[in-house]
């Protein structure tokens, strides 16, 4: 090949790349890529805490405390007469007392009583985490609990000097409520014998239901009596209770 056709062949290859180059920049004009996560658009806010006052708020007004016939509202305090001292079972360790160990959470409880003041007591304990998925773990622990506990045993300041309570615990179907929930049933025996020797034990039930609404787990409690054993959480106060989480800003 002489020189002249040489530089013609390479004439033709520049205008060859100059045309290629040319048509992609107008389409990348035309159809620019989508910005780089974070590259541009602003980040999005971290969630806003959730503190005693935002839960108090949220917690059921007079108005909408049917069936109950009255209520008391506070910020949650655990009491360490009540709180056990000794769990026979580690899984059942986290049920009687969830925050037994590190920081405990900002939490409110609104406790009920039926219209007669005596067939049922009820408590709503709402307990606030940083974001929803940090309450999410938390849930998650308390699911894995539930399922690993079935019989313990436990002491406390308030069992004298009986041998303490022994408790079992049955998995019952959770509501249909919030982002997610779990229900069970605690039936508990004290030992009662070194003040009533005629009387050995003296058996309860406590029936519980978590609901976890954004970064709000909800820990609804209700201790009926013998002759409404059969009764659960008031439905109308849960699910009350849950929109009103729902509603917080």
């Amino acid at each position: 090949m002489n020189s002249a056709d040489g530089r013609r062949g390479t004439l033709a290859a520049g205008l060859l790349l100059a045309a290629v180059l040319t048509a992609s920049c107008s389409a990348a004009e035309s159809n620019p890529l989508p910005a780089t996560p974070g590259s541009s658009a602003a980040p999005t806010p971290p969630p806003r805490p959730i503190d005693a006052n935002d839960l108090l708020a949220a917690t059921l007004p007079n108005g909408e405390i049917e069936p109950a016939g009255s209520a008391g509202t506070k910020v949650y305090e655990r009491d360490p007469e009540w709180a056990p001292q000794s769990i026979s079972d580690p899984d059942c360790a986290l049920i009687m007392d969830p925050y037994r160990e590190g920081t405990r959470p900002t939490s409110v409880l609104q406790t009920f009583s039926s219209k007669d003041n005596v067939e049922w007591t009820a408590s709503t304990k709402l307990t606030a985490h940083p974001s929803p998925a940090a309450a999410t773990k938390e849930f998650d622990r308390f699911r894995q609990a539930v399922q690993g506990c079935r019989d313990f045993h436990f002491r406390n300041k308030a069992s004298g000097n009986g041998s303490g309570t022994r408790v079992t615990l049955t998995t019952v179907q959770a509501p249909g409520q919030g982002d997610e929930a779990i229900a069970f049933n605690l039936t508990l025996w004290l030992d009662v014998s070194d003040i009533n020797p005629d009387v050995k034990e003296i058996r309860t039930t406590r029936k519980y239901t978590m609901v976890r609404t954004g970064s709000v787990i909800a820990d609804f409690s209700l201790s009926p009596s013998d002759s409404v054993e059969t009764m659960q959480f008031p439905s109308e106060l849960m699910t009350r209770q849950v929109q009103r989480l729902r509603d917080l800003p």
